[in-house]
């Protein structure tokens, strides 16, 4: 469970008690293991040193600003973007008290990525790790709120976070911190009742409810910390969904007088009050299915699937497993199922339901359940079909005999 990995309390107490509701610090002796298979400082500098690091992945910041990440041509090339890191100006801007933020580790990290997958399961929505080296005695950002829900998992080092109350509850992606002007961002400050501090070391974790005011901050030694953004759907979401839906309406695609509406405020309500009558007209006959399909593609277009093997799978596995990360909508209509997977879809007999049911609870296809249920010729097809839309893959080995006697 990675849910285990962040907080020393059980799943539900954890999401009926602290879960967007409260910031919670744990301790590494209250958790089970440290984090030095998910990163270490060793781990770390093979990346920023193997000399494959996008300029694209690499964020340098101080007290609040950024600084220009620079990368390395060879001599004759034409200068492109994005262009690898040169690792050499990254030391010298750590010396210099920059904070190194290294972004989307999930994508090319096999070791965050699996927590990530996993934690995405636990919590029924995507997250995006990134990595932060903050020098001794910095700040990279001052006090500020995130839109998204933050599990702080230190690495090495220590840091020491002010924390402040959420002076605007469940900020949107579209009024993030950093895209407010100036005064409004001095007005939120001023909103925020202090929380007071808390110190993390090496192995703790912090959670922080989005919206918490913090501000991260080194004593006399180098800081490594995971960042996991926890990107929770929510009822603006399905509400732009549904404004997308509604594009069908004719009479909502026509058009309106401006100036009419500012030069009658009675006219402009009324106007209002009817196109939310068409909305809510729209919300009786939307395909319901199709636009939770759309809000979960959308969801999750940050945290891609676990890749797909490229070399031939084995015929015939004894067990196959749902690729981490693989989204999916299986969803009844009359005699067939709609399978539906980013970029693909299937029609299948209703009574393979069951199947997707158990392989989102389970995670596992044991073919000889299958051929019990639907026969060896419809099972085999079935099985490929779900290998062939990268939904589910072979497994083989000791792996393979876990899975099938789960």
């Amino acid at each position: 469970m990675a849910l285990d990995r962040c907080v020393a309390m059980p799943a539900d107490a954890f999401r009926a008690d602290v879960y967007g509701v409260r910031h919670l610090h744990t301790p590494a002796g209250d958790l089970p293991a440290g984090f030095a298979d998910l990163l270490t400082s060793q781990s770390l500098d093979e990346l920023f040193t193997g000399g494959a690091l996008r300029t694209t992945s690499v964020r340098l910041v101080r007290d609040g600003r950024e600084v220009p990440t620079r990368g390395v041509v060879e001599p004759g090339d034409v200068p492109a973007e994005p262009s690898f890191v040169d690792a050499d100006h990254l030391r010298r801007a750590l010396a210099a008290g920059n904070t190194l933020i290294l972004r989307s580790l999930h994508r090319y990290h096999p070791p965050v990525r699996r927590l990530a997958h996993q934690l995405a399961g636990e919590l029924g929505c995507a997250v995006r790790v990134n990595a932060f080296v903050t020098p001794p005695r910095s700040t990279g950002v001052d006090l500020h709120y995130d839109v998204q829900d933050v599990f702080v998992l230190q690495i090495a080092g220590s840091k020491l976070w002010r924390l402040g109350t959420p002076p605007l509850p469940a900020p949107l992606p579209s009024q993030a911190w950093f895209d407010l002007p100036a005064a409004r961002r001095e007005q939120l400050r001023a909103a925020s009742e202090p929380l007071g501090s808390v110190l993390l070391r090496a192995g703790d974790t912090l959670y922080l409810p989005r919206g918490t005011m913090h501000a991260p901050r080194t004593d006399d030694e180098l800081s490594i910390h995971l960042t996991i953004a926890v990107s929770r759907l929510t009822g603006h979401d399905l509400l732009r969904r549904l404004v997308d839906a509604a594009a069908d309406d004719a009479a909502l695609r026509a058009g309106v007088d401006l100036a009419e509406l500012e030069a009658d405020p009675d006219t402009a309500r009324t106007t209002l009050t009817w196109i939310a009558r068409r909305l809510a007209a729209t919300a009786d006959e939307v395909d319901v299915a199709g636009l939770l399909w759309s809000a979960r593609r959308e969801a999750f277009r940050d945290l891609p699937a676990e890749p797909a093997p490229v070399l031939p799978a084995p015929v015939d596995a004894p067990a196959y497993r749902l690729r981490p990360g693989a989204q999916y909508a299986a969803t009844p209509d009359g005699d067939t199922l709609r399978l539906r997977v980013p970029g693909k879809q299937a029609t299948l007999p209703v009574t393979t339901a069951p199947v997707f049911d158990a392989l989102r609870r389970h995670g596992h296809l044991d073919p000889r359940e299958l051929t019990a249920t639907f026969g060896d010729d419809d099972a085999s097809r079935l099985i490929t079909l779900l290998v062939d839309l990268d939904l589910v893959a072979p497994v083989v080995g000791a792996r393979a005999e876990r899975s099938a006697t789960a």
